[in-house]
């Protein structure tokens, strides 16, 4: 049919429409008059409430992100806290299998640096202040640096502060430039320090200093709060910019422009930050980090720089949401004025019309009913590939995890080779009491290493025979759900994210089940699955939230909840459909939830309930995203089907 004959028929309809109006006045003003009712009394109504709607959540978002992101410091230093801690401990003993800088402690520092992207400096510096050994890296290349260009650091606060401690302790210092010859390093490198010492056989003293790269830390950091919608700035204790809102306010006090200040920037809000540890200030919320902590730092903090609890962390929303809402809310009105004025229209064209949809939806079902019957053989073999895929997907999963014990494995075995040959050649020259003593830690050492790993491997090798036969018979078994949980995407237990997804885990533990772990394993897979798929079509950064409880002493709920696009309503009543798939293009098959369902109704014995909201749907009081939620009996069902 051509452009001019559609347009022809659509002012017919719209004619016979207005035709309708002006012989029934009564019953079309019956018709406007909620329309009228909403415009004139629920919006402005609805535009008051939006204030109180949006705020509380928005205040709630921002304290998620600053403990999120103080949780990340904490985590870091304690990880710092423990290597610094560890190497201080075994630099001794490797001192006395060799000189200060003997074969031994430098690979050992080495492999340390090579182990962790995370620290660019290891060293260890008399108790004169005289650095004795020290290896830089920059991520790709670790160097020794020569014994001349080596430094004397007896005035540097993480080296006094660090020598008056008792050998064990860990001095922590505050997060701030390096500095190299007494000059800030360029380009600039914020860095974050630990220092440890111990005592020698001898009884002289040293410290052990670890540097961390503090540029990653703070890039965690923002990238976190990117992905919940926020701005992250650090703020030093005095008020000066860690990470700061205008070019050039970073690290300006160390620099030589110690105007850039948070008081500079906004007085009312310095104010704000100086009268509390934490709060809110207009858009901002800001806290220091041991508020945010509130305890969980334990001593962590007993021999760390004062100034390091005390940073503030401080986040505002990338977009004001009371803004959006009220850009929203203006044009619903302007749109239900549209919408008000087309539906009075469209009922009236809709009475002439009423028939011919009726006899058109009755051609559909029967056809519907014809292809439904001829896609009914399909569905069986589809679904018996789409539960065998998921087998696929956990090999490659955990053949990536053996490889990384199989490596360690591979390197103690290194390890105790080189040693056997460094003892060779000890017993031609003559064997001394010191190497075979060293001989023997570096073998014990290694032994125990690659003992555990293979205990490691050992152990993925079993859970995966179990899970495999879990997933290829139908037997009901005792089992924890969080394990079961864990067991249906190999992914879960690296505590990584999933191509650019955040993966959150709350589960609980102990929760005993006698049921079938196997097509559980493929409901929670099939599930997240579907929630990458479909949830972050664009890539874009998100969370996915997998979360296990007890429901009473009976039942047991698992929920997947992701904060992506959500489903349509129109789609949502057909979900758990066969075929049903709004990815068809993408190579979608629409069985994944129809299979989700199956399994939890009829092998389970439970129920799958979903609830979603889209950016179009999503209103003034809640983000967007989907939550599956599946409620199952504890103890299975003594015969599920086959």
């Amino acid at each position: 049919m051509s452009l001019r004959a559609r347009l022809r028929i659509a002012r017919r309809e719209w004619r016979d429409a207005w035709r309708v109006v002006r012989r029934q006045p009564r019953r079309m003003a019956l018709i406007a008059a909620p329309w009228l009712l909403i415009l004139l009394v629920g919006f402005p109504l609805l535009w008051m409430e939006v204030e109180q709607a949006v705020r509380a959540p928005a205040e709630q978002a921002g304290r998620d992100a600053t403990h999120y992101a103080s949780q990340t410091v904490l985590r870091w230093m304690e990880r710092l806290r423990e290597d610094t801690g560890f190497l201080a401990r075994l630099t001794p003993r490797l001192l006395e299998s060799g000189d200060a800088t003997g074969s031994p402690l430098v690979q050992t520092y080495a492999a340390f640096l090579q182990s962790g992207v995370r620290y660019h400096k290891v060293r260890w510096i008399d108790e004169a202040g005289r650095e004795r050994l020290r290896l830089d890296s920059d991520g790709r290349v670790t160097r020794q640096v020569a014994a001349e260009a080596l430094q004397l650091k007896a005035d540097r606060p993480f080296f006094r502060e660090a020598l008056a401690l008792a050998p064990g302790q860990v001095h922590l210092s505050p997060l701030d430039l390096n500095v190299e010859n007494g000059r800030i390093e360029q380009p600039l490198r914020p860095t974050l320090r630990a220092s440890s010492p111990f005592r020698r056989a001898d009884g002289s003293r040293g410290v052990l200093v670890v540097n961390v790269h503090g540029q990653q830390l703070l890039d965690r950091l923002a990238g976190q709060a990117r992905q919940s919608g926020f701005v992250l700035y650090l703020v030093h204790p005095q008020g000066h910019w860690l990470l700061g809102p205008r070019p050039g306010d970073a690290w300006a006090w160390q620099v030589g422009a110690s105007g850039r200040t948070v008081e500079r920037f906004d007085p009312a809000l310095w104010r704000a930050m100086r009268s509390t540890a934490q709060g809110q200030w207009d858009e901002w919320t800001f806290s220091t980090l041991q508020a945010a902590w509130g305890g969980a730092e334990g001593d962590m903090l007993a021999h760390a720089d004062p100034m390091l609890g005390q940073l503030r962390v401080l986040v505002r929303p990338e977009a004001p949401a009371a803004s959006r809402w009220k850009a929203m809310l203006a044009g619903l009105i302007v749109l239900g004025i549209a919408v008000g004025l087309a539906v009075v229209f469209l009922l009236a064209r809709g009475l002439a019309r009423e028939a011919a949809y009726v006899a058109r939806l009755s051609d559909a079902n029967a056809a519907l009913a014809e292809a439904n019957e001829r896609l009914r053989t399909v569905q069986e073999g589809l679904a018996r590939a789409e539960r065998l895929s998921s087998l696929g997907l956990m090999v490659a999963g955990v053949a990536h995890e053996m490889n990384t014990p199989l490596g360690s494995i591979r390197l103690s075995l290194s390890t105790l080779r080189a040693g056997v040959a460094r003892l060779s050649r000890q017993v031609e020259e003559g064997l001394k009491r010191s190497d075979l003593e060293g001989f023997l830690a570096s073998a014990a050492q290694a032994g125990e290493l690659a003992e555990g790993e293979l205990r490691r491997v050992t152990a993925l090798i079993q859970r995966f025979k179990q899970v495999a036969v879990d997933r290829a018979t139908l037997e009901r078994r005792r089992f924890d759900l969080a394990d079961a949980i864990l067991d249906s995407d190999p992914r879960l237990r690296r505590s990584e994210s999933i191509d650019g997804v955040a993966v959150e885990l709350d589960l609980e533990p102990d929760v005993v089940m006698d049921s079938y772990p196997g097509p559980l394993e493929q409901v929670v897979g099939n599930l997240l699955g579907n929630a990458l798929a479909h949830g972050f079509v664009d890539g874009g950064r998100g969370r996915i939230r997998l979360a296990a409880r007890a429901d009473g002493p009976a039942h047991a709920v698992v929920e997947v909840a992701d904060d992506g696009a959500g489903i349509a309503p129109g789609d949502l009543a057909h979900v758990f459909e066969p075929f049903f798939t709004t990815a068809r293009h993408r190579g979608g098959t629409g069985l994944g939830l129809h299979i989700v369902h199956q399994v939890v109704t009829e092998v389970l014995g439970g129920d799958v309930r979903v609830r979603s909201r889209t950016a179009a749907d999503a209103g003034v009081d809640g983000p967007t995203g989907t939550v599956f939620t599946v409620r199952i009996p504890r103890t299975g069902p003594a015969r599920p089907p086959s």
